[in-house]
């Protein structure tokens, strides 16, 4: 084999080879759990679609939302969710900053910035009740750094209030 023959088979080895790492990478790609992630998903984006259909009665807000009653309250009801998740941790600072902003359909973000210090299961539990706090609060970044017999966490995120709330 010489010439064109040669080339044809490097070719073909050569296009094998790009096949298989192509493969393989794809693979590795995959995180083991993508199949509980993916339920996860499901899970939050049915529960979505059922607080869009559930009835309210008249307010742009359904009952139980944070805004409700206005941005003050909403701070309220936040710093007691997170209080009441910290277990043996330590709130260090909290801080509430409403925007002046309107954004969308009448809604006004309020920003929200803390940090705790305690043990790293106590970090995670409080993580856990923010991710299933309704409505939904949006982090923004989350930053947990080992103090070598505890972890610091630092949060940052918002939730949105109705405008048409009293301010």
């Amino acid at each position: 084999m010489n010439g064109p023959g040669l080339a044809v088979a490097g070719a073909l080895v050569g296009g094998a080879v790009a096949i298989a790492a192509a493969v393989s990478l794809s693979a590795l790609a995959r995180p083991a759990d993508r199949a509980a992630r993916l339920a996860e998903l499901d899970r939050k984006i049915d529960r979505i679609e059922a607080l869009q259909r559930a009835p309210s009665d008249g307010a742009t807000y359904p009952k139980g939302a944070v805004c409700r009653e206005g941005v003050g309250r909403g701070a309220i009801l936040v710093e007691q969710a997170l209080r009441a998740d910290l277990g043996q941790a330590r709130l260090v600072r909290i801080a509430f900053d409403p925007s002046t902003a309107v954004e969308g359909d009448g809604l006004l973000a309020v920003s929200f910035r803390f940090e705790a210090l305690g043990s790293y299961e106590d970090a995670m539990g409080l993580l856990r009740g923010l991710d299933a706090a309704r409505p939904t609060i949006f982090a923004d970044s989350v930053d947990l750094v080992s103090k070598t017999s505890a972890v610091s966490l630092q949060f940052s995120g918002r939730f949105y209030c109705s405008t048409s709330a009293r301010l």
